[in-house]
């Protein structure tokens, strides 16, 4: 791959990335009204669940009508970790403005809420988990948000593997003996 080629790469893969991240901020917001409205909290999921197949219609997209249907697989590699990355860094964004500004940790406390329940009914030994949540619940908005944002992107490095396999793409010569 050229450099030119690489920029070009780089270059889609950010504005598919701020998609990918639109959608990732709605699936949040879903998610957060869905402690209210279970349909929503569905709907985000769904949006979440749909994040791969949204990056390799937008990396087929990608190499069939600018790579003229070639792209290697190191090269949807970088394309699908990118998404991942740009998406991660919008969403980490939102997730922070929301958690510091609007909800005042009322929905990652109603969570961790949940979370201390199935555990303790799940017979985890009671002293470690409410230990465990009582840290968790010291964490502050930033915190939160670098957390979600890491692993968003160790997800994007592992998920990208699958991705950049199924898009790969070799350009298919004519004939020339005619």
């Amino acid at each position: 791959m050229t450099s030119v080629e690489y920029t070009q790469l780089r270059a889609f893969a950010r504005n598919d990335g701020a998609f990918l991240g639109i959608m990732w901020i709605a699936s949040f917001f879903c998610s957060v009204l869905g402690q209210k409205v279970p349909l929503m909290g569905t709907l985000g999921l769904a949006f979440a669940l749909l994040t791969p197949f949204f990056i390799i219609r937008r990396i087929r997209t990608f190499r069939d009508r600018i790579r003229e249907g070639e792209l290697s697989f190191w090269g949807g590699y970088i394309y699908s970790t990118s998404m991942f990355f740009y998406a991660a860094l919008l969403l980490a964004l939102a997730q922070f403005v929301y958690f510091a500004y609007i909800d005042k940790g009322n929905f990652l406390m109603t969570m961790l809420d949940q979370i201390e329940q199935m555990l303790i009914a799940g017979k985890y030994p009671e002293a470690e988990v409410k230990d465990s949540i009582s840290q968790m619940r010291s964490m502050r908005p930033i915190d939160w948000s670098l957390y979600f944002l890491s692993m968003n992107i160790i997800t994007g490095f592992v998920v990208s593997i699958a991705i950049a396999w199924v898009t790969r793409g070799r350009k298919i010569e004519a004939d020339k003996s005619v």
